[in-house]
């Protein structure tokens, strides 16, 4: 069978044949490298908000995963031996700085729990499966500690040489403050937050503290999350087409039943915003496996890839809102339909 093959690395629309183990009547079907959810949870039965992997990943399109710091340096050899082999689908972690992860939801209020050696040595020992640093920075978790617990993150992130992933949106610490202990590679979460002190002005252009933390290699990610996405920030923000981005879902318990639902509901949402199909698809594709050091990602679908359909919007599909309640004007959806592992074909 031909179908349109999504390239994001050439920026084209290019006619690939591959064989289907089973007979489709659609002519126009697309397809592209394997998806990635940059950021999610699925620590199950673990922390509270977690997931199952497969519920979110290759039932949904996605082949790999990114979970946001569900586990720390003490509980990461449960969800490394115990949670990830039950579930086909891959999955690669930022390791949170305390070492208990979310198992609570307060992970900062004992800063003995924070140890940039430990948390360090962590990651040395597990390269494979550990691609970062996880650190939330707000208010609501850090109290009265202020940047503490993002200085021990930058700290283990240093001794361990890799990337940070903040989430920041719940004053204090501030703009200014978080952004500007970040280094480059470093990822802010939740980049279109409609919180108290947005990174985005009225005409979608970054604060002066996101501009210059941009201009030393800092990397967005959108991570829509129950209360991380404004369209009203989103909208004017992807209109400028200055800063690339990954999309992605925080998808949790929380939020899996709405506002998020999926990752493909949420490249429904930002196809809707006026980015092109494949601007939509290097940013679950290219964009997060280059941050991941993927070098082959995107090299042969006829191996690994997902098979998609763009059809119209329908009434029984679930709302698309953002984490305010205001609606998306999507007409046009992504729709997974299979997803290729190593040569086999697996139909949602």
């Amino acid at each position: 069978m031909t179908l349109n093959f999504v390239n994001p690395c050439t920026g084209n629309i290019e006619e690939v044949s591959l064989n289907c183990p089973k007979t489709l009547s659609e002519t126009d079907l697309y397809i592209s490298p394997p998806w990635i959810d940059f950021h999610c949870h699925v620590y199950h039965g673990v922390t509270s908000l977690s997931l199952k992997p497969d519920d979110i990943g290759i039932k949904t399109g996605v082949h790999l995963l990114v979970d946001a710091g569900s586990a720390g340096e003490e509980t990461f050899p449960g969800f490394r031996d115990y949670v990830l082999p039950r579930y086909k689908t891959k999955v690669l972690t930022f390791l949170n700085i305390s070492s208990i992860g979310l198992t609570s939801l307060q992970e900062s209020h004992d800063m003995r729990r924070l140890d940039p050696q430990k948390t360090a040595a962590c990651v040395k020992a597990n390269p494979e499966l550990i691609a970062g640093i996880k650190v939330r920075s707000s208010g609501l978790i850090v109290e009265d500690r202020g940047t503490l617990p993002l200085q021990r993150a930058v700290q283990a992130a240093n001794l361990a040489e890799c990337p940070i992933m903040i989430h920041f949106g719940e004053n204090p610490p501030g703009n200014a403050e978080n952004l500007s202990l970040m280094r480059k590679g470093d990822i802010v979460s939740h980049c279109f937050h409609g919180k108290e002190s947005p990174l985005w002005d009225d005409s979608g252009n970054p604060i002066y503290e996101l501009s210059e933390a941009l201009s030393k290699g800092i990397l967005l990610d959108v991570a829509h999350g129950a209360a991380s996405l404004s369209i009203d920030i989103a909208e004017k923000a992807v209109r400028q087409k200055k800063n690339e981005f990954s999309i992605s879902t925080d998808l949790h318990f929380r939020n899996i039943g709405g506002p998020v639902y999926s990752l493909s509901h949420t490249m429904s949402k930002f196809l809707s915003l006026g980015m092109t199909l494949i601007e939509v698809i290097k940013a679950v594709t290219k964009i997060p496996a280059d941050r991941l050091g993927l070098s082959n990602w995107c090299s042969d679908p006829g191996k690994n890839a997902t098979i998609f359909r763009i059809r119209e919007k329908k009434l029984i599909d679930p709302p698309f809102i953002d984490s305010h309640n205001k609606h998306f004007n999507v007409n046009k959806v992504i729709e997974p339909i299979a997803i290729i592992i190593e040569g086999e074909w697996v139909f949602i």
